[in-house]
Order: C-alpha cells, then sequence, then structure tokens
C-alpha cells in the first residue's frame, strides 16, 4: 500500500479579548499568535498608544498608490510562495492516482533470443538420435503477450511463441532442408479466491491514492485559508498603523499650534515661562512619537510585500492601505449556525475525515493479505510446427496444450507479518478517529471564542464611541473656558491629546472587529469564500 500519508495538526484556536489590556490565547501556531497578538492592538486603551503612536508629520510616499483589501487578497492568493509551495505538493500527490490505477492498465510483452546448445549425449540418447555422440541445437526464439489484472483479482496472460530452431540430427538426416518452426498460442487465467480476492482489494491502492489526493487538496485550501488570514490581519495592521500615524501627526501640529499660542501668551504676560517649557516638552514628545509611527508604517508595509512575494529595500515606496473602516454590529451567527457550516466547509475537518476512511481501507486491506493465497489456475493453447513460419503459424487444433488446478499457499503457523499489519492500521485508524474527535472540539472551542470576540468588540466600540464623544464634548467645553480667561495652556493641551486618542481607540476598535470577523470566518471555513 501507498506509504501513509502526515496529515496537517488541527486548526489553531481563537482568542479573546478579557478586559481592555487583556487577551486569552489560545493559538497553537505561529502564525495564529502573530494574528491573535495584532488584535490584541484594539483590546487595549487609548493611553497604551499614545506612547507607541509614531510617523512624521506628512504621510510617507506610496509608489504603488493605494491598496484595496480584495486586490491585495487576490495578488497574495496568486503569488505567495508558501500557497505556491502547497498548490505544488498537491498536483504531485495527484499523480499517485494514475501511478495506482496503472496496476489495472495492460501489459504487452515481447522479446527475441538468439541461442545454441551443445551437449554430449547419453548411451540411451546416443541410440536414440542416430548415433551422434553429441547433440548441437542453435535456435531463434520470438515471444508477444499481453496481460491484465483484472477488478476481480484475476490475471489473464495471452502469450504468442515462435522458436526457428536447427538440430545437428536434421542437417545429418536433411542436409540443407533448413530450420525446423515451432509456434504456441495460449491463454492462462489465474484468479484468487481469498488473499486478493474482489474488486475492493484490487481498487484499495487506487482508493487510497485519491484520498491522499483530497486530503492534499484540502491541505492547500488550508494553507491558502491560512495565508489568506495572516495577509488580511497584516492589511488591517497596517491600517491601524496608519490612523495612528494621522494621530501622532494631529498630536504634534496640535502641539505645535498651542507652542505658538503659548509664546505669543508669554511675550504678553500672560503665560508663564514654565507653562512655554512644558508646551515644548510635549511638542518634543509628540515628535518622538511621530518618528516611532513611521517606522511603524514602514514594518507593517514591508509585511505586505513580504506576504506577496516582493522585495523591499531603499527606493521602494510604501504600500498604502485604502480600504474603510466598518461600522462594528454585534449580530454574528449563532453558534449551531457556525458549527454547520464548519462541518461542510472548513477543509481541516474533510482532511480528518478522509483521513479515518483511509485508515478504514487500510486495516481492511491489511485483513485481505492475513487470508491464504488459494489460487484457480487454469490455461489453454495451440501447438504449431511446421518447415516455413507462416506454415507454423496457422491454427492447428490437433495439438491442444490444456491445464487447470488448484495453488494454495500459507504460512506455517501465525501469520506473523499479516497480523503486525492489521495491528499497525487499526492503531492509526483509532488515532486518525481521535484526531478527528478532537479537532472537532478544538472547531467548537474556536466558534464560541469567535463569536464572543466578534461581540465583545462591538460593544467595546461603541462605549469607546461615547468616551470619544464626551472627550470632544469636554475639550470644546475647555476652549470656550480659555477664551473666558478660565482656563490653562496644560488643561487645553491635555484635553486636546485626549480627544485625539479617543479618536484613535474608536479607530483601533473597529480594527480590531473586522480582524475578529475575520477569526470567525476562519473558524467557520468560509474565508476563502469572503474573497472569491
Amino acid at each position: 500500500m501507498p506509504s501513509r500519508h502526515p496529515i496537517s495538526s488541527p486548526p489553531v484556536r481563537l482568542a479573546a479579548c478579557a478586559g481592555s489590556n487583556n487577551v486569552g490565547v489560545l493559538a497553537r501556531s505561529a502564525l495564529w499568535r502573530h494574528v491573535l497578538a495584532a488584535l490584541a492592538v484594539g483590546c487595549c486603551g487609548a493611553q497604551a498608544h499614545a506612547q507607541a503612536a509614531a510617523a512624521q508629520p506628512a504621510a510617507p510616499a506610496v509608489a504603488e498608490g493605494p491598496l484595496a483589501l480584495r486586490a491585495f487578497v487576490d495578488q497574495v492568493r496568486v503569488s505567495n510562495r508558501a500557497i505556491k509551495s502547497k498548490q505544488a505538493e498537491r498536483d504531485i500527490t495527484a499523480t499517485g492516482v494514475d501511478r495506482a490505477a496503472a496496476s489495472l492498465q495492460p501489459v504487452l510483452s515481447a522479446s527475441t533470443q538468439r541461442s545454441r546448445n551443445r551437449q554430449a549425449n547419453t548411451i540411451d540418447e546416443t541410440l536414440i538420435r542416430n548415433n551422434l555422440g553429441t547433440y548441437d541445437r542453435s535456435a531463434t526464439d520470438y515471444a508477444v503477450g499481453a496481460s491484465q489484472l483484472l477488478s476481480s483479482g484475476a490475471k489473464v496472460e495471452a502469450k504468442v511463441t515462435l522458436s526457428s530452431f536447427l538440430t545437428n540430427i536434421k542437417e545429418q538426416q536433411a542436409p540443407g532442408a533448413g530450420s525446423d518452426h515451432r509456434v504456441f498460442y495460449g491463454l492462462s487465467v489465474t484468479q484468487p479466491l481469498l488473499k486478493d480476492f474482489g474488486s475492493e482489494v484490487t481498487g484499495a491502492r487506487v482508493r487510497v491514492a485519491q484520498l491522499d489526493t483530497e486530503m492534499a487538496g484540502a491541505s492547500s485550501k488550508d494553507t491558502e485559508s491560512s495565508v489568506v488570514a495572516e495577509s488580511v490581519f497584516a492589511y488591517w495592521d497596517l491600517v491601524a498603523a496608519q490612523r495612528r500615524l494621522d494621530a501622532a501627526v494631529e498630536r504634534l501640529r496640535m502641539g505645535q499650534r498651542l507652542l505658538t499660542e503659548s509664546r505669543s501668551l508669554s511675550r504678553q504676560g500672560r503665560l508663564s515661562e514654565s507653562d512655554v517649557v512644558d508646551v515644548q516638552s510635549n511638542v518634543s514628545r509628540f515628535e518622538a512619537s511621530v518618528s516611532e509611527a513611521r517606522l511603524g508604517v514602514q514594518e507593517r508595509s514591508n509585511r505586505l510585500r513580504t506576504l506577496m512575494s516582493l522585495g523591499s529595500g531603499p527606493g521602494v515606496g510604501l504600500i498604502a492601505a485604502s480600504e474603510p473602516l466598518a461600522e462594528p454590529t454585534a449580530q454574528p451567527v449563532t453558534f449551531e449556525q457556525a458549527m454547520q457550516t464548519a462541518r461542510e466547509k472548513r477543509d481541516d475537518l474533510r482532511m480528518r475525515r478522509w483521513a479515518v476512511e483511509r485508515e478504514e481501507v487500510q486495516v481492511s486491506y491489511s485483513r485481505n493479505q492475513a487470508l491464504p493465497r488459494l489460487d484457480v489456475v487454469a490455461g489453454y493453447g495451440l501447438n504449431g510446427l511446421g518447415a516455413t513460419e507462416a506454415r507454423a503459424l496457422r491454427w492447428q487444433s490437433d495439438f491442444p496444450a490444456w491445464n487447470v488446478g488448484v495453488q494454495l499457499s500459507m504460512p506455517i503457523g501465525a501469520n506473523r507479518q499479516a497480523e503486525a499489519d492489521i495491528t499497525a492500521a487499526r492503531v492509526r485508524r483509532a488515532d486518525a478517529q481521535v484526531q478527528l474527535g478532537a479537532l472537532e472540539a478544538a472547531v467548537a472551542s474556536d466558534i464560541d471564542t469567535g463569536i464572543a470576540t466578534v461581540q465583545s468588540t462591538a460593544e467595546r466600540w461603541r462605549l469607546l464611541s461615547e468616551v470619544a464623544q464626551r472627550e470632544q464634548a469636554q475639550l470644546e467645553q475647555e476652549r470656550k473656558r480659555q477664551a473666558a480667561g478660565r482656563s490653562d495652556m496644560r488643561e487645553i493641551l491635555m484635553r486636546e491629546e485626549r480627544a485625539i486618542n479617543a479618536r484613535l481607540a474608536v479607530a483601533e476598535q473597529q480594527v480590531a472587529w473586522m480582524k475578529a470577523q475575520v477569526l470567525l470566518d476562519a473558524a467557520q471555513g468560509v474565508l476563502l469564500e469572503r474573497y472569491k
């Protein structure tokens, strides 16, 4: 039987934000650890990003122009090396079906040989062979045959042989008469009755190869889904980085504006020098954030390039993500609906089910191989002889040859090899069933966590939107107080920064919700359908 193909490990798990600053990591692969770490960004508060935001006042130049999410995913699916490698493995595995099916293909055989046999005669042979002390035979033999294995396990072979030979006896009796020509037409059949009997056994190799091909195709799709999920996450990471860049630039411009106002008020004697220095310190902090944010955008842009198998380096412009952020809603599918979809759509579940079926075939085949070999053999043929090849090749039904019988072979004692094969096949089947059950449990956890994550991010977005509105209202109120001379510059700067950070937190929560949707789609096995 073909060797057992390794099956991909169960899919990674989803993670949900627990509170505003904690992410429950349930993933078991590097991809999803990266994915969930990115999701954690959306779960953090605005103050955590106030120190991490980075960019320059002017956004970096983008050589390629704005890049939509669907166009990016299409490019990844076409050019990503991991996807192409898995597709190549799938195509290679698919050739196994033809290799396995070749066992049922008719086989043509042909041969020719020149031979000579010179040997001493015994006393009896000398008397029979006209008192010749030696026997000398030279011949040219030809053979053409065709054989085929049938689905029942029977092997059928048709064969024609022609021998042109000359002996020293004929040369003595009929000098110059030339060679004799002997022909044989034969048909033989060997039909197993126990071991190797039946279409189920004969087609086992083909069925295993078909299941291997199905699993390889599902593995290719599973890899493509993982890469697409990683790519979509990387895209939204870039969107978040661009929003942090915008926020950093806005904070810097706000600080520069307030510094200009502070200096003007200081010259008028209405603001102390320490207040001006305090504003200058904040401007420096904002400038540092801009520099850091610019690096963040570049890192995430290069990540997109890597996923598209594009190079990066000096002189290469940055990629700009142009996908708008959607307004979160807390209306995901029900758990039962999502589980049903996952059972139908998830490629890893298909792989596990096919793996169980594959091992069932292996167990059945191993059981058959443990049986004794009992074959019915039969053959029939016609012999011909002539002075010429043409005469010898004529049908001569007066000289038939036939045989029929039964052959039995079996080990003496226990069939240790067969028993070992059966035990190994059963263990592999049990392992495949355990892995299928474990994967189904993991899928249920993924979906449950995904639904909760979508609901949680939508709720946090709603609450943070209210916070942003209150911060903006307080900022407007503080500006009115400043205009009336009842507020200082520090309070205005703080209110301005809090309002910007609140708006950034809202945008980041939108990104987190988009990522949660990706996780839920991946858990249901419908992610690739979203980007057809």
